[in-house]
């Protein structure tokens, strides 16, 4: 997973010089302006890369269990991004609830270890709890309006 770590933080580096060469392009101003936020964002980008770099080069050779760890932590990632792309495919006709509600307990599903027991009841009343705080939350105290899928006749 050396090579992999490698990869990533030089990545990571190259985005963050990119990212300050799109910073560089927007106007200037004296003080704080426009560019000043991005500014600041690539070099973190750029910092953080080179950290990963060079811990990457200094660290040993993964053993077998390592790598068979880090394969599993892929997969994780993979279902995650498989997830979240069902999540936005979801949303407008299911509405924000709803979606929420199985991605959120399908994400409980994934990111539970094996060795632990997996408590369905919990995870789907979790799941359901959070999406309606947050959907509540964002139409009734910040006035903005998340899709409401099929529940648009029960809100006001």
């Amino acid at each position: 997973m050396r090579l992999k770590d490698v990869i990533v933080g030089t990545v990571m580096a190259g985005a963050g010089i990119f990212y300050l060469r799109m910073a560089a392009a927007l106007p200037e101003r004296d003080g704080v302006d426009a560019g000043t936020v991005p500014g600041i964002l690539a070099w973190m980008m750029i910092a953080l890369g080179l950290i990963e770099l060079v811990g990457a080069l200094r660290r040993p050779h993964a053993s077998e269990a390592e790598t068979r760890a880090a394969t599993s932590g892929l997969v994780t990632v993979g279902l995650t991004l498989l997830l979240i792309a069902g999540f936005i495919a979801a949303l407008r006709p299911l509405g924000f609830p709803i979606a929420t509600s199985i991605y959120l307990f399908l994400q409980f599903l994934v990111l539970t270890p094996k060795s632990a027991s997996r408590s369905v009841p919990l995870y789907a009343g979790l799941a359901v709890a959070s999406s309606v705080l947050i959907f509540a939350t964002f139409r009734y105290a910040f006035d903005l309006l998340l899709p409401a899928g099929p529940l648009v006749a029960w809100l006001n």
